[in-house]
């Protein structure tokens, strides 16, 4: 199968090759001759040396390449180089919001360290280290959060928004909503064990 369509390509590409050549005008055509001007009578044309054998002549030895138009100069802009107009909907943006955005995540991180080392945060995350059940673990947890982002809005209220959203991500990687119940092993072994006896039948 390969070797049809390999042969179909080759041939192809030789019907394009061949027609390809076809195409480009032989050297011998001759161009369009421009009116000599005065100048130009008086002053003797160099002749070129005749190209060597097997090598096309690009142009003839009497023929000179046409005057190229002077480049004409790009419309002035029309909207001057003051402010650009911005695309309505679009925030403006703040060139000093980059920079502010690191200094608030600066100021988040050093605002939480201060806050964990509160002395009932730390109690709080101790007790959640030592419950022995994970409902009471994740109770306390809950409470090192709340008692540590309450800290947080005090010592800064300007990042009210960042202290709320860490505070619910937190709250919620710690809560019952985001587990999924499991299935005991005992169950799984009962449930293998009926579907074999019904499958005996």
């Amino acid at each position: 199968m390969r070797l049809p369509i390999l042969s179909l390509l080759n041939l192809l590409f030789v019907v394009a090759f061949a027609s390809a050549q076809n195409a480009q005008p032989s050297p011998t055509e001759s161009l369009p001759q421009p009116t000599p001007t005065p100048q130009e009578e008086a002053s003797p044309v160099p002749t070129a040396s005749p190209a060597p054998q097997g090598v096309p002549e690009l142009l003839p030895e009497s023929k000179t390449l046409p005057v190229q138009p002077p480049e004409t100069p790009l419309p002035p802009d029309l909207i001057p180089e003051g402010t650009k107009p911005k695309p309505p909907g679009l925030p403006v943006p703040n060139p000093a919001s980059a920079e502010q955005q690191e200094k608030d995540k600066v100021r988040f991180r050093q605002i939480r360290t201060l806050a964990q080392r509160n002395p009932f945060a730390i109690y709080l995350l101790r007790r959640a280290m030592l419950e022995k059940t994970e409902e009471g673990e994740r109770e306390y947890l809950r409470a090192y959060y709340t008692t540590t982002c309450d800290q947080m809005r005090k010592l800064e209220p300007r990042l009210k928004p960042v202290i709320n959203a860490f505070e619910n991500g937190n709250i919620a990687r710690v809560s019952l909503l985001g587990v999924r119940p499991t299935i005991p092993l005992r169950d799984i072994r009962r449930y293998e064990a009926a579907q074999a006896a019904q499958n005996a039948h």
